[in-house]
């Protein structure tokens, strides 16, 4: 990363998400996003950022919004607000329905994702618009993906069946002006075998194609300079999930066996939030402040 960009605040307040992701593909940094689950992961991550000093999305995935409901989520946000220092940004993440998306919209929710990816162009196109339709009118960001990202049940066959075709973003981006763009490269959802191999020749091309922020994802498995490369080339949002909730789960277990019938929630969880804020700053680092 070059001098004037390590220089730069990543606790920047802007009037709206869409300026701060069109500023930051500008600048070339990138909004670290952390996929959460309740109050106490969700406490991890905003306590991580205050203590980095740099701005934050947390995101539901479908099956956290619906069960713990946007409104909720909504409520826990602003909640966790009032007593932050940095912004912290609410998104709904890889929604396949029109519908989710408008109720997170409905909500209060700061961008919302529609995926089309495993359906046609045209249906993808047509999803995005919908939504589009429906978000700008309340100030809310959209992101589409194009392109597959493996993992999570994603079968891929070959190279041109995961990669995101140069036409085919530069055809949604056109008939949709979406605000920011997941494109298929190469990463993984969740913990992979072996290193993921990102095809920075077509991000290249996407990147000179469409003048949109782009948005990988799969950060958990991503080397620390492949996330650097990448946002030098226009990545300006990273998607984070698996490391945080396996760290979770993980460190839930061994206290939960530690205290067997005595367990209490309160004095579990004060044990492992220093766990998931561990693995909440080293990505944080590895985004925003690697030298």
């Amino acid at each position: 990363m070059d001098v004037v960009t390590k220089n730069l605040k990543y606790n920047t307040k802007y009037d709206t998400l869409r300026n701060l992701f069109l500023d930051y593909r500008d600048t070339k940094r990138c909004l670290a996003s952390f996929n959460v689950n309740d109050n106490y992961d969700l406490k991890a991550v905003i306590e991580s950022a205050n203590e980095m000093k740099t701005n934050i999305m947390v995101m539901t995935y479908p099956p956290v919004a619906e069960l713990n409901t946007p409104e909720v989520f909504r409520s826990l946000v602003d909640g966790f607000q009032k007593v932050s220092e940095s912004k912290i940004y609410l998104h709904l993440d890889h929604s396949t329905t029109v519908d989710l998306c408008k109720r997170a919209i409905d909500s209060g929710y700061d961008s919302v994702m529609i995926d089309g990816s495993q359906f046609s162009l045209q249906e993808n196109i047509a999803m995005t618009k919908a939504v589009i339709d429906y978000a700008h009118s309340a100030g809310v960001v959209v992101e589409a993906e194009i392109g597959k990202i493996m993992g999570r049940g994603v079968e891929v066959k070959s190279d041109d069946d995961f990669l995101a075709s140069v036409s085919d973003v530069k055809k949604l981006y056109e008939a949709t002006g979406v605000d920011i763009l997941a494109v298929g490269i190469g990463t993984a959802h969740g913990f992979t075998p072996t290193e993921p191999k990102i095809h920075f020749d077509r991000l290249a091309e996407i990147a000179e194609a469409i003048p949109a922020p782009l948005v990988l994802h799969g950060g958990t498995g991503i080397p620390d300079r492949d996330i650097q490369k990448a946002i030098t080339m226009g990545m300006s949002k990273i998607n984070i999930g698996t490391i945080v909730h396996s760290t979770y789960m993980k460190y839930a277990k061994i206290e939960l066996d530690k205290a067997g019938t005595s367990a209490y929630p309160p004095f579990i969880m004060e044990k492992v939030l220093p766990k998931i804020k561990e693995v909440v700053k080293d990505r944080l680092h590895a985004v925003n402040f690697m030298q």
